[in-house]
C-alpha cells in the first residue's frame, strides 16, 4: 500500500496558513517520506500555451510517484496555481511494473480533496502498452527507430556511469510521455526503476531527473549539462551499442518477446543484449562480452536461457561455458572441446555423459594431428584421460614424434603432466621424433628416457646417446654398455659416444671382460680397437696381468687388437731370444706389427726392443742388425744412436759399425756417425788397444780412419 499527499495554493491549510502546502496525506504519512515527495511537487507553465493547452506533468524519482495538473487561479485570483499528488510507493508497489505505466491513471486526482487520504493500491493507467506503442513507432516512420537507438544509448551510459541526462522537447507532451514509455519498456524492470523522469517541467536546466521532458517555448541555456533532443527534428545519427540496436530491431519487427526475454536477464543492458543475441545464435558476440556474460550468468539465469545457451554451444568461449556447463551438459562438452585446443585451459566442474565421448573424440584426433608443440599433446591426452576419450595411442604416439624436434625441454616438462595410461605413447612418440631428425639430444631428455627401458636396437640413432648417458650419469658400467652398443643394429651410431665413454683410461680388468664377452666383435669398433693397446702401454711391458691379457687379445681377437697384443708379448719377451736370427725374427715382426695400430704401443715396443737389444754384446747386436730387414733398421739403429751413450756404449756402437761394413752391410746413419767418432776420438790409442786383438776389427777400423790417422804408431806424415 501507499500514502498520498496533495499540494495546491489554499486560503487556509491544515496548519491554518495561507499558500502553497500539504493540503491532505495519508493519515501516519512519516515525514521523510514527506520531505522527499516535495522536490518533485512543482509546476511552471509553458510560456506560450493558453490555459486549455498546459500538459500535465508526471515525475518519478527515489520511490516517489507525483502528478502535477494546472489550476489556473487560487484562493486569491492569482494565476499559477497547480495541484501536485504524490504517492508514496510501498514495498512491493511498483514490482513488474514500469513508472510512466502509471500515466493517465484514474486514481490520480485532478482536484484538491479536503481532509484525510487514504492509502492507495497503486494500479496502471490504461493508455500505455507494448501493442499500442509498437504501433505508434511504425507510425512514426524509419526515423524513429534512429532516434530510439540514440535516446537508449544515453540511458544506457546513464545506467553504466550513474551520471547524465536527457532533455526531450516536443510541443506534444504526449509524444514525450510515449518515449519515455518506450525506453521503460526496453529496460529491464530493475534497469526502469532507476531511470527517473518528468514528462513536463518549466526549468529542465534544474530538473534532477535523468529524463526531463518540456515544450519548445521553454528557454533552454546553451550550456546545460544534458543531452538535448529536439522531437520535431529528424534525428542525428549515434553510434550505438549492442544494447540499443537490438532493442530498436525488436520495436521494428514487434518482437515484445524479445523485450521480454531482455527484461529476464539481469540489469545490465549492454551484456543482456549480448546475452540474448548469443542464445539466438550471434556469432559477433565479442569474447569481452561473454565474458561479461559469464559473470552475468553467476548469478543466475531463466530456465530458458541456460538451454538456449546449451544449443549455441558451438558459439561459447571457455570462460562463459564453464558457467553454463553446470545448468547444461552441451556447456560442458564446449568447455572439453576447447581444452582440447588450449592445454592451459581447465575441464569444467561437470564433464559431459558418455553420449559426447565419440564426438570429443574424433575432436581430439583432429586436434592431435595438426599439434605443434608436446604441450598440445600432453593436453589432449590429460582431456582424453579425464572423459574416458576413444583416442587411438597411436595418435599420440605420432603426435609426439612430429612435435618434439625443437621441443625437448618442453617434451621433458610435458612428460610429468600426462596421465600414467598416456606415458607409454608420448615417450615411444618422443623416440620416434627423434630417430628421424639427427641431431643432438638433450641431456634432460635423455634422462628422461633413460628411465623408460626399452629395445633401443629399434632406435638406435637415439638408443646410442641414452646409452651414453646412462653410463655418464646413471652409474651404469661401461663394460656393460659397451657390449650392449656392439649390438650390430646400432652400427655406425655407436662410434658417437664410445670415444666419449672410453676417454678414461681402460683398466686391463676391463678389457678382459670385453674379450670375454665380445671377442672377435671389438674388431667392429675403432675405438675398442684401440683399448688393449692403450691398456697395454698404460701398465708397461713388465706387468704380468698385461701380458696374460696381451695372449689372451692376441689368440682372442683379430686386427689391430691382436697385432698390438702380440707386439706387446715380442717387446716383452725379447730378453729370452736365445739367437741373434731368432731375436731378428722377433723385431722384424714387430717392424710390421706397429706399422698401424696404436702409436704410442709402436713407440714402446720399438724403445723397449732397442733397449734390451743394447744389453747384448756387440757380436749379437752386429748379428741381429745384419740380420733384419732394412725397414726394422730405420727405427733400430736411431734408437741405439740416441744422445747420452757411455763410453763403452760408444764403443760397442763403433764395433757393431765395423763388423756390419765387414760384411757388406752399410747402415748410413750408423756409418757416419762412426766416422766421426773416429775422426774426433782424442786419444785414439784407447780404440786402437780394444781392437788389436781381433784382426777383422782392426782393419775395419783402419778402414773407417782412412789415412787421417796413424794407426797401431805407424802412418806416413
Amino acid at each position: 500500500m501507499a500514502w498520498q499527499l496533495q499540494y495546491t495554493s489554499a486560503e487556509s491549510g491544515p496548519t491554518g496558513r495561507a499558500g502553497f502546502q500539504v493540503t491532505a496525506e495519508t493519515p501516519g504519512l512519516p515525514p521523510v517520506l514527506r520531505e522527499r515527495s516535495l522536490p518533485f511537487l512543482v509546476y511552471q507553465p509553458p510560456p506560450d500555451a493558453s490555459s486549455s493547452e498546459m500538459p500535465v506533468s508526471m515525475a518519478y524519482g527515489r520511490e516517489v510517484l507525483a502528478r502535477c495538473v494546472y489550476l489556473g487561479q487560487d484562493y486569491s485570483g492569482r494565476y499559477g496555481n497547480f495541484l501536485g499528488h504524490a504517492v508514496l510507493l510501498g514495498e512491493g508497489d511498483l514490482v513488474g511494473l514500469r513508472p510512466i505505466e502509471f500515466w493517465g491513471a484514474s486514481w490520480w486526482a485532478d482536484q484538491p480533496v479536503p481532509g484525510d487520504l487514504p492509502s492507495l493500491e497503486p494500479s496502471p493507467g490504461p493508455f500505455l502498452d507494448p501493442e499500442s506503442l509498437v504501433a505508434w513507432l511504425a507510425s512514426l516512420g524509419p526515423d524513429a527507430f534512429v532516434r530510439l537507438g540514440g535516446l537508449l544509448e544515453s540511458v544506457r551510459l546513464f545506467l553504466t556511469r550513474g551520471h547524465g541526462r536527457l532533455v526531450l522537447i516536443s510541443p506534444d507532451v504526449s509524444e514525450i510521455v510515449r518515449w519515455i514509455a518506450v525506453i521503460s519498456f526496453s529496460l529491464p524492470w530493475a534497469s526502469a526503476i532507476r531511470v527517473s523522469f518528468v514528462t513536463y517541467t518549466g526549468d529542465p536546466a534544474s530538473s534532477g531527473q535523468v529524463i526531463a521532458g518540456t515544450t519548445p517555448d521553454v528557454w533552454i541555456p546553451p550550456d546545460i549539462d544534458a543531452t538535448v533532443i529536439r522531437l520535431d527534428e529528424p534525428p542525428a545519427p549515434v553510434r550505438t551499442g549492442r544494447f540499443a540496436g537490438t532493442v530498436a530491431g525488436f520495436w521494428r519487427r514487434g518482437d515484445l518477446d524479445g523485450l521480454d526475454a531482455l527484461g529476464e536477464l539481469g540489469d545490465d543492458p549492454e551484456t543482456a543484449a549480448a546475452l540474448l543475441a548469443l542464445c539466438r545464435g550471434d556469432h559477433t558476440v565479442s569474447p569481452e562480452e561473454q565474458l561479461a556474460i559469464a559473470g552475468l550468468a553467476a548469478d543466475g539465469l531463466p530456465d530458458w536461457a541456460w538451454r538456449r545457451l546449451g544449443s549455441q554451444a558451438a558459439l561459447l568461449t571457455h570462460d562463459l561455458a564453464s558457467v553454463v556447463a553446470v545448468h547444461a551438459v552441451e556447456g560442458a562438452a564446449r568447455c572439453v572441446s576447447l581444452a582440447l585446443r588450449d592445454p592451459a585451459l581447465p575441464l569444467p566442474v561437470r564433464l559431459p555423459p558418455p553420449g559426447y565421448a565419440s564426438a570429443l573424440g574424433a575432436e581430439a584426433t583432429a586436434v592431435l594431428r595438426s599439434a605443434l608443440t608436446p604441450a598440445q599433446v600432453s593436453g589432449v591426452a590429460r582431456v582424453a584421460d579425464a572423459c574416458a576419450l576413444p583416442v587411438d595411442p597411436a595418435e599420440v604416439e605420432s603426435a609426439a614424434a612430429r612435435t618434439i624436434p625443437g621441443n625437448q625441454e618442453e617434451a621433458v616438462a610435458e612428460l610429468s603432466r600426462v596421465p600414467s595410461g598416456w606415458r607409454e605413447p608420448m615417450i615411444a612418440g618422443y623416440v620416434a621424433g627423434l630417430e628421424a631428425a639427427p641431431g643432438e639430444i638433450s641431456p634432460t631428455l635423455c634422462g628422461l628416457l633413460a628411465g623408460s627401458p626399452r629395445d633401443w636396437r629399434r632406435a638406435p640413432r637415439t638408443g646410442v646417446r641414452v646409452l651414453g648417458w646412462q653410463n655418464a650419469h646413471g652409474g651404469r658400467d661401461r663394460v656393460d654398455v659397451t657390449v650392449e652398443l656392439m649390438d650390430q643394429a646400432f652400427g655406425v651410431f655407436r662410434e658417437q659416444v664410445l670415444p666419449g665413454m672410453w676417454t678414461g683410461q681402460p683398466l686391463p680388468g676391463e678389457i678382459s671382460r670385453l674379450v670375454d664377452l665380445l671377442g672377435p666383435r671389438i674388431d667392429a669398433s675403432p675405438t675398442l680397437g684401440e683399448l688393449p693397446g692403450r691398456a697395454f702401454v698404460k701398465a708397461g711391458l713388465a706387468d704380468g696381468a698385461v701380458l696374460d691379457l696381451a695372449e689372451r687379445v692376441r689368440d682372442g681377437l683379430p686386427g689391430f687388437p691382436a697385432d698390438d697384443a702380440e707386439a706387446t708379448l715380442i717387446a716383452a719377451r725379447l730378453p729370452s731370444a736365445p739367437t741373434p736370427v731368432e731375436a731378428a725374427i722377433a723385431i722384424d715382426r714387430l717392424t710390421e706389427l706397429t706399422r698401424e695400430g696404436n702409436a704410442d704401443l709402436a713407440v714402446l715396443t720399438r724403445t723397449t726392443a732397442a733397449k734390451v737389444l743394447s744389453t747384448r754384446d756387440p757380436r749379437f747386436r752386429s748379428a741381429v742388425a745384419k740380420a733384419v730387414t732394412d725397414a726394422t733398421r730405420r727405427w733400430l739403429i736411431p734408437e741405439w744412436l740416441k744422445p747420452r751413450r757411455t763410453r763403452d756404449q760408444r764403443m760397442a756402437l763403433l764395433e757393431i759399425a765395423i763388423r756390419m761394413r765387414a760384411a757388406g752391410v752399410i747402415e748410413p746413419r750408423l756409418d757416419a756417425w762412426a766416422r766421426s767418432e773416429i775422426n774426433n776420438w782424442g786419444p785414439f790409442s784407447s780404440v786402437e788397444a780394444r781392437f788389436k786383438q781381433d784382426a777383422e776389427l782392426a782393419a775395419g777400423l783402419r778402414e773407417l780412419a782412412g789415412q787421417r790417422r796413424r794407426l797401431f804408431g805407424r802412418g806416413d806424415r
